[in-house]
């Protein structure tokens, strides 16, 4: 899989009053780090870092301002703004292309489920899952078809299958439902509780007819 660049300029000011007039200026503070080497403080455009995050986190190649040759790497970590959520700082993890990491990848949904069109509302629970693989093989999103989904169905982690990737997360682990709404479900559980009701009286009826003969 092709890598993304995504390109960044070296920070020389560090700390929160810092930060703070950085991203007032448009710009996410961040850090590089790899095995063995001092971490390096960048800066990212926030339009161009928000539109890398919206596509998924697959391998990037981080070109800083002033150096000729990018760095390969994956986002690592991402801290967003709790009432805006525009991201605020993101941490790049250098990578060595023959040796396998541990990343997290996050979930699409691709189609519309069938138990849909009969009243159901699909549940999506988990958004991201954990996995280990070659630099190379990192996918930018794990995209799920939920077109065959029926009501009452749901989709595990192990549902999801993939060459040269191996997932993390627990197999039982529910990743999305389809549903009825809970007063669809209230509803049904009424009319049921109303037939028994009735068959109970039939039968009480009949019993007491019984008697009279």
């Amino acid at each position: 899989m092709s890598a993304v660049t995504i390109e960044a300029r070296k920070r020389e000011e560090v700390g929160t009053r810092a930060a703070k007039k950085f991203r007032r200026e448009g710009w996410v503070p961040g850090v590089f780090y790899s095995h063995g080497k001092p971490a390096e403080s960048l800066l990212f455009n926030l339009r161009n870092l928000g539109y890398f995050l919206a596509r998924g986190h697959g391998l990037v190649d981080l070109q800083i301002e002033g150096s000729k040759t990018p760095l390969k790497c994956v986002l690592k970590e991402v801290q967003y703004h709790p009432v805006s959520e525009k991201p605020i700082h993101a941490d790049f993890m250098g990578v060595t292309m023959g040796e396998k990491l541990t990343v997290m990848v996050p979930l699409a949904l691709k189609g519309t489920p069938r138990g849909a069109k009969q009243g159901g509302i699909l549940q999506f629970l988990v958004r991201e899952v954990q996995v280990q693989c070659l630099p190379t093989n990192i996918p930018q999103t794990l995209e799920i078809d939920v077109e065959p989904l029926e009501v009452g169905d749901a989709f595990h982690v192990g549902d999801l299958k993939l060459d040269n990737i191996e997932i993390l997360d627990d197999p039982n682990e529910t990743i999305l439902t389809v549903e009825l709404p809970k007063r669809v479900i209230s509803e049904l559980d009424e009319a049921a509780m109303g037939e028994g009701e009735a068959e109970e009286a039939g039968e009480g009826e009949g019993e007491a007819d019984s008697t009279e003969e």
